[in-house]
């Protein structure tokens, strides 16, 4: 697929951003462009321009992911989570 580069001014990503310093307090938010992109997301974005595309990845170091042996911490997917959660309820009401 192509790559896809989402729009990290936009109001969802800012709403995120605030729930995730709430779930993970006294860490810094990091942008990461990386990996393949998932195809589905050019063809949201030109089928729904005013779509605000959200890709969040659940991943510490230890999770190896797509090895073999990958695994989640349960305290990652707790805070991750709770990110959500936040930003579900922050992003209706804003």
């Amino acid at each position: 697929g192509q790559a896809f580069r989402a729009d990290i001014t936009s109001p969802a990503y800012q709403a995120m951003a605030d729930a995730m310093a709430v779930a993970y307090p006294g860490e810094e938010l990091q942008y990461a462009g990386q990996g393949g992109s998932i195809p589905l997301c050019n063809t949201l974005a030109a089928l729904y321009p005013q779509a605000e595309i959200l890709l969040i990845g659940l991943s510490e170091p230890e999770a190896q992911i797509h090895a073999v042996n990958e695994s989640v911490s349960p305290e990652e997917l707790e805070r991750l989570s709770v990110a959500e959660a936040l930003f579900l309820s922050n992003y209706a009401v804003g």
